[in-house]
């Protein structure tokens, strides 16, 4: 989906100040190298729109039945 490399997760205590500067400052210099995202821009999100909505057509009489209709 274009963001292999461009997220990051790590743990760090609020007590652990410097270790957050240090991966804070490694992954924005890789992300800089690593230039633009390839999902700037217009982004046709139409095929993720029409499958949210089957699926709620598909689970309109279980919401239905929960929500006392």
């Amino acid at each position: 989906m274009g963001l292999e490399n461009r997220l990051h997760l790590d743990w760090i205590s609020s007590a652990e100040a410097q270790k957050f500067v240090q991966v804070v400052t490694d992954f924005t210099e890789k992300i800089k190298a690593m230039g633009p995202s390839p999902l700037t821009g217009e982004l046709d999100l139409s095929a993720v729109e029409s499958a949210c909505e089957a699926e709620i057509e598909a689970k309109s009489p279980e919401v239905q039945s929960v929500e006392g209709g």
